[in-house]
């Protein structure tokens, strides 16, 4: 009994030891064996197996072979790849490594060859960065866009700077990089309390009393600094150049808790009244501004109308409508936080908290407006500028747009505007000038020139990289050169 019930088990015993003995004379090592375990109706002693039934036989074990991880790997990775991924230890994440650092510097390099082709021809092209001019039916203003020879060849812009953030990111070593002006600082008091000045380029001692001044109006937190190369390409042409530093401009904290982000064009009536008595000589006063500084200069000459003190004006990079939805909605993100950052480190915080502190608690509690934390907390430039008014000067935020919006005046204007856009421009956009395209029409005193290249008042000129000069500056200066030759 014991031998017959243990039969089975000798039996299968065996057959496991015939093929434990197979598949050690195998070589492959990727062949694994299970032991064999009978199915629940295969069991020794199961019902079946009584009875004089035959006897069902286990199911023959075959040695079938079975992938490592490793194979596996090898099967979906790139063949160049294969020995690698089949490698063990730190070499093999090495040489995979390698690899890879290599096909990234392939295409980084081809990359790059391409940005130079493309630079290249656009370099060498005498077409692609010719501005566009948009001239006006004035006979006037037809001959002295004529007598401006740099609106009529294309932009020279250098090699490696041919996009927008390529011109944005020079123009921000630039202004770290550039060597100083020396300026002479003549500080003006307004009849409120509060502080502005006018920056003299020291440089120009030696022009003649009678030479033509250029006043600049700078841009959202600008100094003198930042147009170093513009003074020195202004005096080389013998222009006396003054920068009209605005409320909180003048590097210490504000006088009265007040500033304007457009500037105010009673303040300027009080610049321009200090530049004709320091030189009542010079033969000409023009108007140089940039970005913000437009705002001022187009609000100042509409209001003055025939009676406006500049006998030409050149705009570069205007915003144009600073209502809502205007100008101050339209910036790209990233510089909209540069430039509220910027902003509020100009205006607001520092040596200013302490003045804006006394505001919050009298005056912007009397004329419920909105208070210094409301400013600080603003998260955008338009909302910035949306709570502004109250400390701009003005009791609603309807009156300060009515007060310093340009496009309120700017058909007004009859002194020689040149104004110049360009088609990258991510602070003052292109739908900038497609929406107020409209105050170039007719026999008016305005032309608009729009350029393929320049972003944000750079408009770059050079060989390869260091820029040589600014293609916006040489046109303004030109421009002002045909009014003062003008017969």
């Amino acid at each position: 009994m014991l031998a017959s019930a243990y039969a089975p088990a000798a039996r299968g015993a065996a057959r496991v030891s015939r093929v434990r003995s197979t598949a050690a004379s195998t070589s492959s090592p990727a062949r694994v064996l299970r032991p064999f375990r009978p199915r629940p109706h295969e069991a020794w002693g199961h019902p079946r197996d009584s009875g004089g039934s035959p006897r069902r036989s286990a199911p023959s074990v075959v040695a079938t072979p079975r992938f490592s991880e490793k194979r596996h790997t090898a099967a979906v990775v790139p063949n160049a790849l294969a020995g690698v991924a089949g490698a063990s230890g730190s070499g093999g994440v090495l040489e995979l490594a390698t690899l890879v650092a290599r096909a990234l510097a392939a295409a980084l390099a081809a990359a790059f060859a391409a940005f130079l082709a493309s630079a290249w021809r656009k370099k060498t092209s005498k077409d692609a960065h010719r501005p566009r001019i948009r001239a006006p039916a004035s006979p006037r203003m037809r001959s002295l866009l004529a007598a401006t020879p740099a609106l009529h060849r294309a932009i020279d812009a250098p090699l490696l700077l041919q996009s927008s953030a390529m011109q944005l990111l020079a123009y921000l070593l630039k202004q770290r990089l550039d060597p100083p002006e020396r300026f002479e600082r003549e500080t003006i008091s307004t009849p409120d309390g509060g502080e502005i000045a006018v920056d003299w380029h020291g440089d120009a001692d030696a022009l003649p009393t009678d030479a033509p001044v250029v006043a600049v109006m700078h841009t959202l937190t600008g100094t003198a600094r930042d147009f170093a190369s513009f003074t020195r390409c202004a005096t080389e042409r013998g222009f006396r150049v003054a920068v009209l530093l605005r409320r909180g401009h003048l590097g210490r904290p504000l006088k009265t808790p007040r500033f304007n982000l457009l500037g105010n064009a009673e303040d300027l009536d009080l610049h321009v009244a200090a530049v004709k008595k320091k030189y009542p000589r010079a033969r000409k006063l023009f108007a140089y501004a940039e970005s913000a500084g437009t705002g001022l200069a187009v609000r100042y000459a509409g209001e003055k109308g025939e009676k406006c003190a500049f006998d030409a004006m050149t705009m570069v990079c205007p915003g144009y409508d600073t209502t809502e939805g205007g100008a101050f909605s339209r910036f790209e993100p990233f510089l909209d936080a540069h430039l509220l950052k910027s902003v509020k480190n100009t205006f607001l915080f520092g040596a200013n908290a302490k003045t804006w502190q006394t505001w919050s608690a009298n005056e912007a509690a009397g004329k419920r407006c909105p208070s210094f934390d409301d400013l600080a907390n603003t998260v955008t430039m338009a909302e910035f500028q949306r709570l502004a008014y109250g400390a701009e000067g003005f009791a609603s935020l309807e009156e300060y747009h009515y007060a310093t919006n340009p496009m309120g005046t700017v058909l007004e204007i009859e002194t020689p505007t040149l104004v110049i856009n360009a088609d990258d421009d991510p602070v003052c956009t292109p739908s900038n000038v497609d929406d107020n395209a409209f105050c170039f029409d007719g026999a008016c005193a305005r032309a608009l020139v729009r350029t393929p290249i320049g972003t944000h008042c750079c408009f770059y000129e050079g060989n390869t990289l260091v820029p040589r000069n600014s293609w916006a500056h040489v046109a303004a200066l030109e421009f002002f050169q045909a009014v003062a030759e003008e017969k």
